[in-house]
């Protein structure tokens, strides 16, 4: 019995362990993104081109950004953005429907220039006859300064004109109606005597955001760089490694590259049959990490469409990540429980579709996977309970033996065999259960849908903490009333240590999302009603047999 309370000991104990240091690095200081300042000049890093392992200066932008001729903004029912005519770039980005908090109608800002938050998705044509050479940016024009995509229409194109003698350029964005994804193409118009040809290239900077680090703090949640290729479909390119350039070489197809946060992710993804070389750079604490496409040629007096590509501008979710493309669900990071956790938020998303509310959804599902382990609880709580009713007799061996040990533990298994009774039938069901666990913790911990997403009464962020800590503190109450139900250890450390356990618990959980705590609350009050009968009959069934006796 002993060796199954440190086993359960040591799961709880890890248990807290995982869930404080994810929750410590990313909910102890929010990460708000600021008001772009389009008055300050942007810096602006040119690819690094790695067929010929060529470092391309960087350079500032002159601060003209005060003319109103600079920036085109668009918006549509989800997106609010800014694109810089100098070079085409998106330097500005609005989710539309994501608020900043509840309280905070300001729109979530993806993309910025603010000097702390530095973060834009940039592309060009690099050609020794323009528009981009490898040091100079094309200076585009508009028709108009800005644009809106009305309610009687589905899509909306902006075009970017450039002009140099025979040679015409103009760079399309087109945005559609409910969509973050924005799809980008160059129309290249070769009125010369000689073949035009160019590269294009498509990158994301951002600067690195630092995270606060206190005590048992690791990576939970990851900020930093990801990409796909044929060879592997999904793969971490940190912030350390873009500096490094620590990522596959050689040509590469059917990928993207993306830079993701929590709950957000812009992705620049090529057409399928695209090959492209990857490249990074790392300058003033900016951060590349970009592709540079196979060169495409346009015939004298010919006209052609080149560097279609699709930008994704969004929330994580999985539904509209599987449809821009393969492989870019991933980003949704449930780390080695993926299968489980894609699993149970498909069973919550169900759930939701149904009664329209996230709160209640959790709770359901909690209900369904305590229905799923049962009978595995059942063994568990029946062994415990056939071990409370031996208190007694393992108390007088233990009077008998005195300090002898090894007679104490024969004389006990000895017991333990009679009574066809298992030490470690309690904890390993536990034991079994902890994936699922840990796959639903990732899962609602992750799920951009549970954002601001309220439950009722006072709780109108299922992703924040409760503000008046009721459920952290109902949580503690029940894990007290399980202890209660539990045999007592004859341990006085391990039996002090395991007191201590709901105190610490409601401690550590004060600060956890809403939907994490309500889980528990609801896992937990199964648990008791499920223990409390079944040492109920358990012990009816043991009162018989003595009586028997």
């Amino acid at each position: 019995m002993e060796l199954a309370r440190i086993i359960l000991l040591g799961v709880l104990l890890l248990l807290a362990w995982v869930i404080w240091n994810a929750w410590d690095h990313q909910y102890s200081q929010p990460i708000r993104s600021e008001p772009v300042q389009t008055s300050a000049a942007y810096r602006l890093t040119q690819p690094l081109f790695p067929v010929h392992k060529t470092t391309i200066s960087t350079g500032s932008i002159p601060d003209d950004q005060s003319s109103n001729s600079r920036f085109i903004y668009v918006k549509t029912d989800v997106l609010d953005i800014a694109i810089d005519t100098l070079g085409g770039n998106l330097i500005l980005a609005d989710l539309l429907q994501y608020p900043q908090t509840t309280e905070q109608e300001t729109p979530f800002q993806l993309l910025n220039l603010n000097t702390k938050r530095y973060y834009v998705a940039q592309s060009g044509l690099l050609s020794n006859h323009g528009p981009d050479t490898q040091t100079t940016q094309a200076k585009y024009h508009a028709s108009q300064t800005y644009y809106q995509l009305t309610p009687d229409n589905n899509q909306l194109i902006v075009d970017l004109e450039w002009r140099k003698e025979n040679l015409t350029i103009h760079k399309q964005f087109i945005f559609k109606r409910n969509d973050y994804l924005v799809e980008m193409r160059y129309r290249v118009h070769n009125k010369g005597y000689i073949p035009w040809s160019g590269q294009v290239y498509t990158q994301l900077q951002r600067r690195k955001t630092e995270n606060p680090s206190s005590f048992l703090t690791m990576n939970s949640y990851y900020v930093g760089g990801a990409i796909s290729t044929q060879k592997k479909a999904y793969q971490k390119i940190s912030f350390e490694k873009m500096a490094t350039k620590d990522f596959p070489e050689g040509q590469q197809e059917h990928g993207w590259i993306a830079l993701l946060q929590h709950y957000f992710v812009t992705a620049w993804i090529p057409k399928p049959d695209q090959i492209f070389h990857l490249y990074s750079h790392a300058q003033d604490g900016i951060y590349t990490l970009g592709m540079l496409w196979q060169t495409v040629s346009v015939p004298p007096g010919a006209e052609a469409i080149v560097g279609q590509s699709k930008l994704y501008l969004g929330p994580e979710v999985l539904d509209r990540l599987k449809a821009v493309a393969p492989n870019l669900n991933l980003t949704i990071d449930y780390g080695i429980f993926w299968p489980i956790s894609s699993s149970l938020f498909w069973l919550l998303k169900h759930i939701y579709k149904i009664i329209g509310n996230w709160g209640w959804s959790i709770v359901l599902v909690t209900v369904l996977i305590k229905l799923a382990f049962y009978h595995l609880s059942a063994r568990s709580y029946r062994s415990m309970a056939q071990i409370r009713n031996l208190q007694p007799r393992l108390q007088a061996l233990k009077e008998r033996y005195g300090e002898d040990r090894q007679k104490l533990t024969q004389a006990t298994m000895e017991l333990y065999r009679t009574e066809k009774v298992n030490p470690l039938g309690g904890c390993l069901p536990v034991l079994v259960q902890i994936p699922v666990f840990l796959g639903l913790y990732w899962m609602l911990l992750e799920s951009v849908e549970l954002r601001q997403a309220p439950f009722l009464f006072w709780i109108h962020d299922l992703s924040t903490k409760d503000p008046y800590y009721f459920l952290p503190i109902l949580m503690g109450i029940t894990m007290l009333i399980q202890q209660k139900l539990n045999p007592p250890s004859p341990d006085p450390m391990q039996a002090k240590v395991m007191q201590f356990l709901p105190i610490f618990f409601t401690a550590l959980f004060l600060n956890f999302p809403s939907g994490l705590v309500l889980y528990w609350v609801v896992n937990n009050a199964l648990s008791i009603a499920q223990q409390a009968f079944i040492m109920h009959r358990t012990e009816s069934k043991f009162l018989k047999k003595k009586r028997s006796y």
